[in-house]
């Protein structure tokens, strides 16, 4: 979580650079791509930090444990899924290469 965070904070750090150098989000149709795939990622990165905190809150809670259960396999799942996901996209960028 603390990586994560780290690269939230790191990623606003690197749009505020842009900013500064005249690299905006209406600059060219790169500079838009650049951004929306950015933000696609921080918007993902930031959801999923946020269902792993309440995992976090729901597994210390006294409750049922097939509620905490549910919670934790939901979170799983979304994790190892973005893992996929970028495995995918490492190799489809190395292909198109």
């Amino acid at each position: 979580m603390v990586l994560g965070f780290a690269f939230l904070s790191g990623q606003w750090m690197a749009w505020r650079e842009l900013a500064d150098r005249g690299f905006y989000l209406a600059t060219s149709p790169s500079s838009s791509m650049v951004y929306l795939l950015t933000a696609t990622h921080a918007v993902h990165l930031g959801g999923g930090l946020l269902v792993l905190l309440y995992a976090v809150a729901t597994s210390l809670m006294r409750k049922p444990v097939e509620g905490r259960r549910i919670v934790v396999d939901v979170t799983a799942w979304y994790w190892h899924f973005m893992a996929v996901i970028w495995i995918y996209i490492f190799a489809l960028l190395e292909f198109v290469r």
